[in-house]
């Protein structure tokens, strides 16, 4: 005798594997975008890294040679 729910449980079981397959292929495209987002975002580190070092020697420069002004708020 044969179960009445079988077909109906296999389409569901299908229909999960499908969307779980879809959900795999979405994240892994997300995956790789994040990692294009990560290699640009490198780029600005690193010249922030940088501008805050030649921001920092200047600073100290300036203050060496007494030739640093206080910031002065515009009005």
């Amino acid at each position: 005798m044969r179960n009445p729910y079988d077909e109906q449980q296999t389409q569901i079981l299908a229909r999960i594997t499908n969307n779980v397959v879809k959900l795999n292929d979405t994240l892994l495209e997300l995956n790789q975008k994040i990692e294009e987002i990560n290699e640009m975002n490198s780029d600005l580190v690193a010249f922030s890294n940088i501008w805050n070092h030649y921001q920092r020697n200047a600073n100290l420069y300036l203050a060496s040679t007494n030739s640093l002004e206080p910031v002065r708020a515009k009005k």
